[in-house]
């Protein structure tokens, strides 16, 4: 019976239906992080995306996703023998897309743009993962094992140039709105092949036999199908909605509340105040501030009445003889 099932199992497309819903959540989870990240940009909510941990935790868990992807799918699509036609057009695809990405994030902005994201990432692990597609499985997993620790010992400032960033291995860490290189992040694919060759030497494991049932999973799968397509596509539709929507809607209080506290922090720490008294010192002002319901959001229009300008002084002058001490490197 087992040799009938792997049989069967040799004759079957290398895409497996969980995989592909696997894929499908993790598109949509990258959807809703980038959203997420366009609505504090524009200063709709009051989570900064891009420093919050929880969200940074969540991003890294979607690119780890599509990576350890990548290993597994390249492991199912050579199971049967390497196809180099196939491999150089799938290839070519990614190539493609990450320089349009590039080109793309360049016009919209020269200092952050995406010179090795994720496309870039996969398009390179797909080539160097070739031979490990054959290597024993412990090769593998120790080699991955060394990507992934890598940047903790072997990271210098010799890598802090664009020739090397790449590699991640810069003490230095560049400026891009989208960052995966070799180290760490080829051991994961590796970790992927690992998983990959598991998969296909356990013919019987139930992964080969489930079905998609229901709508939700068929969904989540031709959303993995045309991962690639949806990942071009939905953040230029987001960003041109939000271009028209934002002005609109106007940045939310808690955004401003934030802003306002890492200015009032920033201003105090330049005056040669401690960390501790900044803080309180921002909070302060902001407990005084939020006494008058709408100030912050009548302040972004710059349509302060004088009265309410007055407050404003008075909560600042205020909070600074009740939070600070009376001499610092300057003043506020």
């Amino acid at each position: 019976m087992v040799a009938t099932i792997e049989s069967r199992v040799e004759r079957r497309s290398s895409r497996l239906a969980a995989l592909d819903v696997l894929r499908g959540v993790a598109i949509l989870a990258m959807v809703v992080y980038h959203f997420s990240w366009d609505l504090s940009a524009n200063g709709l909510i009051g989570v900064d995306v891009s420093i919050s941990l929880g969200w940074i935790i969540f991003a890294r868990l979607i690119a780890g996703t599509f990576l350890l992807l990548v290993g597994i799918n390249l492991v199912l699509a050579t199971r049967n023998g390497f196809r180099l036609r196939p491999y150089l057009r799938r290839l070519a695809v990614i190539v493609a897309a990450a320089i349009i990405v590039s080109l793309g994030t360049y016009w919209f902005d020269p200092h952050t743009f995406v010179f090795f994201g994720i496309l870039h990432s996969i398009a390179v692990a797909s080539v160097l993962a070739l031979p490990f597609l054959w290597a024993p499985a412990w090769l593998t997993a120790i080699i991955a094992v060394f990507f992934l620790a890598g940047p903790h010992f072997l990271a210098s400032d010799i890598f802090n140039a664009m020739p090397w960033y790449w590699l991640g291995l810069s003490a230095d860490p560049p400026a891009t709105v989208d960052y995966v290189p070799i180290f760490p992040w080829f051991g994961v694919v590796l970790l992927g092949v690992v998983a990959g060759r598991f998969i296909v030497d356990h013919a019987t494991w139930p992964l080969w036999q489930w079905q998609m049932e229901g709508r939700t999973p068929r969904t989540l799968a031709v959303a993995g199908r045309w991962s690639l397509p949806i990942y071009l596509v939905h953040q230029p539709i987001l960003v041109g909605i939000l271009f028209v929507v934002a002005p609109l809607i106007g940045p939310s209080e808690a955004a401003l509340a934030s802003q306002l506290l890492s200015e009032y922090e920033a201003s105090c720490a330049v005056a040669g105040y401690d960390e501790e008294p900044c803080t309180d010192y921002a909070q302060c002002i902001l407990a005084e501030l939020s006494k008058e319901k709408g100030i912050l959001v009548i302040a972004s229009r710059h349509e302060l009445s004088e009265a309410q300008s007055q407050r404003w002084q008075i909560a600042v002058a205020e909070c600074r003889a009740r939070t600070l001490p009376p001499t610092g490197a300057g003043g506020i």
